[in-house]
């Protein structure tokens, strides 16, 4: 697996919910849950890598350092900690954030936190020593809304500016009713 910080552990695996975003060409990237903002960090999106190999190493390499977690582009998920319990305490935050992302779009839509409580967050989580300074940058980061600034002075990157439509991402507009229909299509394979 690719580099990170010394005693780091990772917990890879594919779960349903999060592997859709992943296959959907989509990060994790709504701050619509203060815990998640706490706990686990925006979750971006590594281009497609053949897995097993330096290819999809290669992919992740630019993204592992401020992030706790990773969405692999039409494969799954991996997710960081100082040891396995919080590694797979953080995929299973990821599953459960895109479980509760999906489910709010389809009941017409997220609401995203305001600018300035993202920004006491991350400041809480900074104190804590969950955070490093560097990790304001973070290519799929909540702080492009926010007045905080990256340590060399720039502003965070935008979601928009950070993921190309190389991968099939962009825009998809549904009814509510295809919507609907699509989730129900999902649940049913699930029973």
């Amino acid at each position: 697996m690719v580099a990170r910080r010394a005693n780091s552990l990772f917990c890879h695996a594919h779960p349903p919910h999060g592997t859709a975003f992943a296959v959907a060409g989509l990060p994790i990237d709504q701050p619509i849950l203060s815990e998640v903002i706490l706990t686990l960090g925006c979750v971006p999106l590594a281009e497609y890598g053949t897995p097993s190999t330096e290819e999809l190493t290669n992919v992740m390499r630019p993204l592992v350092k401020h992030h706790n977690a990773l969405l692999m582009a039409n494969h799954g998920a991996v997710a960081y900690g100082s040891d396995l319990w919080q590694a797979f305490d953080r995929l299973e935050t990821l599953e459960h954030t895109a479980k509760i992302a999906i489910l709010s779009r389809a009941l017409g839509g997220s609401r995203n936190l305001p600018p300035d409580a993202i920004e006491k967050l991350i400041n809480v989580r900074e104190a804590a020593g969950y955070l490093d300074e560097g990790a304001r940058c973070q290519a799929c980061g909540y702080l492009h809304d926010t007045n905080l600034a990256c340590p060399s002075g720039d502003r965070p990157a935008s979601r928009s500016s950070s993921y190309s439509s190389a991968n099939g991402a962009g825009k998809v507009s549904l009814t509510r009713e295809e919507l609907v229909e699509l989730l129900s299509q999902a649940a049913r394979l699930n029973d």
